[in-house]
């Protein structure tokens, strides 16, 4: 049902009201769990501080609903720059979210797909078998047949609810984008894009679209296997695919998976979707990656994604062969050109400090390197001389993060690098050939 203005300025009002309360609780919380930290500890000490902030932050972010669990997600996937106190609080958001009733989850199925449950499936598990922000995945199989399902259903009321926070957040924006020193950050543009990103994944219509054009990008390709999607049985609220049976690291011994094996896709994938594809999983975090029986990888939730131009994709790929090769007068003249100023800097010492970190970085073995984290310190280096990159760049770079940090979990000595030559190779090949992109 529509709202009336009336009735949505009243929603916001309260909405606002309840985020102030869940501030104040998740406050109440930082402070009680502080002291028991400390009393354990014997001490104040920065440790239990961080452990009862982490709490209180994912408490408070679990009761404001969706659209800040998705903020608390995309905090956990970046160690470089949170405490790992942080992390591994937050990082429970990623799958471990409070159901929603199994009354409610029929009753969208049968109002979106038009028959009943018994009508559509054999068996239908009333216990979710994932629970993230905006849905909770439940079993089935179908009728029938017995195909094993993966029944995915949005959660109720969060369209509308998305929505105020919405008008919420982009007011809060506003303010602060009056403070002189925070214009250069955009608030409001970020802010809009981040609302435009959860608004993406709200319609499960968008997420089946994705999943085929995944599927198209990787038919040639053995190692990676998306689920497949039953559109008969799928509307905006409900996603129905194949069940397919992933495991995740811990549980590589018991079924018989090889980590050194494995230990790469991630990358590879990666890889493929920026310097070939150009149409990025944007949403990657390690509850959405699983392995299979026979050594390959799953991904799963494919309603946010991020898009590349051709010049994109070229521009990133230069950008990794000026980090790979050591040539810092070339990475700090790119990223220069490709990011806005605050005001005037020194150039010159800007491209000094790009080029005395690049030297550091390139000097360590090709097995040691971690791209994603010397990306991570280039981008610091940007933002203390008042340099603003794109988002797309975050999205990469968080993406990276993601698969090199699973890839180097399985395997400490994987040569980040050898996994993404062949893809780098083949998407500096235009510029390698005029010209263009210099060797050395």
């Amino acid at each position: 049902m529509e709202m009336t203005p009336r009735f949505r300025l009243v929603s916001i009002a309260l909405r606002a009201l309840q985020m102030t309360l869940w501030g104040v609780i998740g406050g109440g919380i930082f402070g009680a769990r502080f002291l028991a930290e400390s009393f354990r500890d014997r001490r104040i000490s920065k440790s239990a501080a961080l452990r009862a902030l982490a709490r209180a932050m994912r408490l408070t972010l679990e009761g404001l609903g969706a659209t800040f669990i998705k903020v608390g997600q995309i905090m956990s996937t970046r160690p470089d720059l949170l405490p790992p106190e942080i992390i591994a609080e937050l990082v429970q958001l990623q799958e471990n979210v409070r159901p929603f009733p199994v009354t409610e989850v029929t009753r969208i199925i049968e109002e979106d797909l038009h028959r009943t449950v018994d009508e559509l499936f054999d068996d239908f598990d009333a216990i979710p078998i994932a629970s993230a922000s905006v849905a909770q995945v439940h079993r089935a199989r179908l009728k029938g047949t017995g195909t094993s399902l993966a029944i995915k259903v949005l959660r109720p009321s969060i369209v509308r609810w998305a929505g105020l926070d919405r008008s919420i957040i982009l007011a809060v924006a506003r303010v602060i984008e009056l403070i002189p020193s925070m214009r250069m950050v955009s608030p409001v543009e970020c802010a809009r894009q981040f609302c435009d990103a959860i608004a993406r994944q709200l319609d499960f219509r968008r997420e089946a679209a994705n999943n085929l054009r995944f599927r198209a990008n990787f038919a040639g390709d053995t190692y990676v296997v998306f689920p497949r999607v039953f559109e008969d049985l799928s509307s905006e609220r409900v996603l129905t695919m194949e069940f397919l049976e992933g495991y995740r690291e811990r549980e590589f011994a018991t079924v018989g998976i090889d980590p050194k094996k494995v230990a790469g896709l991630g990358m590879r994938v990666f890889c493929k979707m920026t310097f070939i594809d150009g149409f990025i999983h944007a949403d990657l975090h390690p509850g959405n990656i699983r392995f299979t029986r026979d050594n390959r990888i799953a991904l799963f939730d494919l309603g946010l994604t991020a898009e590349l131009t051709d010049d994109d994709r070229l521009m990133f790929a230069q950008t990794m062969f000026y980090m790979a090769n050591g040539m810092g007068p070339e990475l700090a003249k790119q990223m220069y050109d490709l990011t806005q100023h605050r005001a005037d800097i020194d150039y010159a010492a800007y491209e000094r400090e790009i080029s005395e970190y690049l030297t550091r970085f390139v000097n360590q073995p090709f097995g040691e390197i971690e791209m994603s984290v010397a990306i991570g310190k280039f981008f610091d280096i940007y933002r203390r001389y008042g340099m603003r990159l794109d988002g797309r760049y975050t999205v990469l770079n968080v993406s990276m993060m993601v698969c090199e940090g699973l890839g180097k979990k399985l395997d400490p000595s994987l040569d980040i690098t050898s996994e993404a030559k062949p893809f780098l190779t083949a998407a500096l090949a235009p510029l390698m050939k005029s010209g263009a992109v210099a060797t050395s």
